[in-house]
């Protein structure tokens, strides 16, 4: 057997499509809609109704139509994920109608065919001065008759946010003041982890609403989620986080009010999220119009690298969106350069400012969360055979680095995939690979040292791999067997020598990395 080792290289802003965020999904920027929703509705009247804190934000309407329009305007930035809200004001005292559970399905079936994922919420109270709420029998019931339309499309909900209490279902400001107590917590979270598979998310909005929950006889004694328990059944490690006041104020928008830390370091409700953030799901938003102040970039990609943040709002503070000049068109003009990338030990890919002759090319601050909000993986080294005979054991070795700022968070297999002369491929699982385990750095290293990660294969070939020429690389596809052959929700590596390469029937897509002969046995020709 004859072995060949290449090295590889992160991607550099003067390459195709290098200044694009990759399209990965599960990560990265996100829209914000209504689902469930007649197109084309404009006044509050309930079920056709838009939620209060949208209005005005965009003309004529959230719904199905509009963020497919923006999701095609935003395709450079990587754009894969929806906020979906879906409001159930209407049903207050009854069941949500068949119509609208139809119309639940018909938004969520056109999110799986533009390939996107949602990021979904279930609320009642339009503002957090609403007179008319659920009770805690309504918001059961309806998760009786919402559990059928989670489980069949668990496939493209990336995380389900807690959601049902309170203004917007952020659990603060109900009419009924269900959140006041920390049992209707408890029973609403337990409800909706039964709702969902056992492999997905939920999220809260404030830190302290999770051990709230946790702490009801339900859960028995509450636990941190650590290493060990992380992407498990355990509930702890079922619930995330959402920051839905990011920056905002010395408080983030009352995420942190307790003095005289707040949101900082020495809080220990801040330090608490520090502590969790690598192993959950993190997503977060500005305040609408700088309401709370300017958000300054640096400090966002410190908060962000921190927190390990795996999605964010384009929408807020935003004039694609808002009108006037806001905290992220701020973003889009602030220059980063590598030097203030190694003085604060941010994760950094080789060539990242550099142009194909090795001069500096600035970024920006914009481009760089881009870039590194989620997982994002760099393969550094390869090592495989050039030439395998039919019956030997075909050995691959593999070293790769996440310069992300957080890992993906729902199950997905990794495979070597053999791709043919006629594009069939030929995929061979790599045992104990789990992305979901691919931390850019040792929680808690305050040297931010980023992790090697070596994958390891070693396999016979399988009876379909004949004596010929194959192209060899990765293929990292979703879990789902609905999506696994659906290349838009597979993982790019962020390499500029690793080429993305997917089948005439668009099937798969795989990470090429390099090219093998398969000879015959021996003793036969």
């Amino acid at each position: 057997m004859k072995i060949q080792t290449n090295s590889y290289h992160g991607i550099r802003p003067c390459d195709p499509g290098g200044r694009n965020g990759l399209p990965n999904p599960e990560r990265g920027w996100r829209l914000e809609t209504l689902i469930a929703e007649p197109p084309g509705s404009l006044r509050d009247t309930g079920v056709h109704g838009h939620a209060h804190h949208l209005e005005g934000r965009i003309h004529p309407g959230f719904n199905d139509h509009w963020w497919e329009l923006d999701a095609r305007r935003y395709t450079a930035f990587g754009m894969k994920v929806i906020q979906t809200y879906c409001y159930l004001d209407e049903f207050i005292g009854r069941k949500i109608s068949t119509a609208k559970l139809a119309l639940l399905q018909q938004s969520l079936s056109r999110l799986r065919a533009r390939g996107f994922k949602t990021l979904l919420r279930f609320a009642y109270e339009k503002s957090g001065k609403m007179t008319r709420g659920p009770t805690l029998q309504d918001i059961l019931r309806h998760l009786d008759q919402l559990a059928p339309v989670i489980r069949a499309n668990a496939d493209i909900i990336y995380v389900m946010q807690a959601g049902f209490i309170g203004a917007f279902g952020e659990w603060h400001s109900s009419a009924r003041g269900l959140e006041k107590n920390h049992d209707n917590l408890g029973i609403v979270m337990a409800k909706i982890l039964e709702a969902l598979p056992a492999d997905r998310m939920t999220q809260v909005r404030v830190p302290k609403y999770k051990r709230w929950a946790l702490a009801h006889s339900s859960f028995g004694a509450f636990r941190e989620v650590t290493a060990a328990t992380a992407h498990t059944a355990a509930a702890c490690a079922r619930i995330g986080h959402n920051n839905d006041g990011f920056l905002a104020a010395h408080t983030c928008g009352g995420t942190w009010p307790e003095p005289p830390f707040y949101a900082n370091p020495g809080n220990p409700e801040f330090d608490y999220l520090t502590r969790e953030a690598p192993y959950v799901a993190v997503d977060g938003e500005l305040y609408w119009h700088d309401e709370r102040g300017q958000a300054d970039g640096r400090r966002a990609i410190a908060r962000m690298r921190l927190h390990h943040y795996g999605t964010f709002s384009l929408w807020h503070s935003y004039s694609g969106r808002v009108g006037g000049r806001y905290s992220i068109d701020a973003w889009m003009l602030d220059p980063l350069t590598a030097e203030y990338v190694r003085e604060q030990r941010l994760p950094c890919s080789d060539g990242y400012f550099q142009d194909a002759l090795g001069g500096e090319m600035p970024r920006t601050v914009f481009e760089y969360i881009t870039d590194h909000l989620g997982y994002r993986f760099e393969l550094q080294r390869a090592a495989g055979p050039a030439v395998l005979r039919r019956d030997e054991l075909l050995r691959v070795e593999l070293d790769l680095i996440n310069r992300g700022f957080s890992v993906p968070h729902n199950p997905r297999p990794v495979f070597l995939a053999l791709v043919d002369a006629v594009g069939n491929v030929h995929a061979l699982p790599i045992p104990g690979a789990d992305p979901r385990r691919w931390q850019p750095f040792e929680p808690r290293d305050e040297t931010y040292r980023p992790l090697t990660h070596r994958l390891l294969l070693k396999a016979g070939l399988p009876a379909s791999v004949r004596p010929g020429w194959y192209q060899w690389g990765l293929w990292l596809p979703d879990a789902a067997a609905g999506l696994r052959l659906d290349p838009r929700y597979t993982m790019r590596l962020a390499n500029r020598d690793a080429p993305w390469w997917t089948d005439d029937r668009g099937q798969y897509g795989v990470n090429i990395l390099g090219v093998m002969e398969v000879t015959p046995a021996r003793g036969r020709g």
